[in-house]
């Protein structure tokens, strides 16, 4: 393995779940990968360079947060150029992966996102490795400083076998993987609701947050 890329798909420019992961797996790689906000690029007036210098790499990693059962809208975008781009090019093409995370409890919720990756990757020609679907995203998060340890000891461990198939450079197309923190369902929906109601506070909507306009 010489050189991981990672198109960080958050629409969130900062503090994001999905630049969390990409740090953890440059932690368990032990190398700098080479991170591009899918925001930024969409916007880019030369972006098939951009496209081009990702494609250079031996592993892409495409790491984003569920909407709606799907991808967000500006990785759709980009992914659409990058299938164009892939399908001209006359080169070797990265070996794609991917980690989603979702604010579901239950992992599951992420499979259709990671079945869709898996046909672009195989619509633009790239080969295919495998994705890692999390649940409870709102929850992970916070468990970023000790991940290796505690409730979010099972998320970390599949990101460790992520990277050391990453590292191993394996082609070889693989079952894709859901994880939840260990907590139990409950716990995380009472501490959901605090977060929501800690938000509308802070945003001055407290009081609005029990309104029926439409009774």
């Amino acid at each position: 393995m010489n050189r991981v890329a990672a198109l960080n798909a958050s629409p969130k420019t900062t503090k994001s779940v999905s630049g969390m992961l990409i740090e953890k797996m440059e932690g368990i790689l032990n190398l700098k990968i080479d991170a591009y906000q899918a925001t930024q690029l969409i916007r880019q007036e030369k972006i098939s360079e951009s496209i081009a210098e990702i494609f250079t790499a031996d592993a892409l990693l495409i790491v984003f947060p569920l909407y709606v059962d799907s991808l967000p809208a500006p990785l759709i975008k980009l992914l659409t150029i990058m299938e164009e781009t892939a399908k001209a090019a006359n080169l070797s093409l990265p070996v794609v992966y991917a980690i989603c995370n979702c604010g579901f409890y239950e992992a599951e919720h992420t499979r259709p996102a990671l079945h869709m990756l898996r046909h672009f990757a195989l619509r633009a020609g790239l080969t295919w490795g495998y994705g890692i679907g999390i649940g409870g995203g709102g929850f992970v998060q916070s468990t970023s400083k000790n991940m290796a340890k505690g409730p979010g000891a099972n998320i970390y461990a599949a990101l460790c076998t992520l990277g050391e198939v990453i590292r191993n450079n394996s082609a070889e197309e693989r079952e894709d993987v859901f994880v939840m923190p260990k907590i139990p369902r409950f716990l995380y929906k009472i501490g959901g609701n605090i977060g929501w109601r800690q938000m509308a506070k802070q945003n001055g909507v407290g009081r609005k947050l029990h309104a029926r306009p439409h009774s």
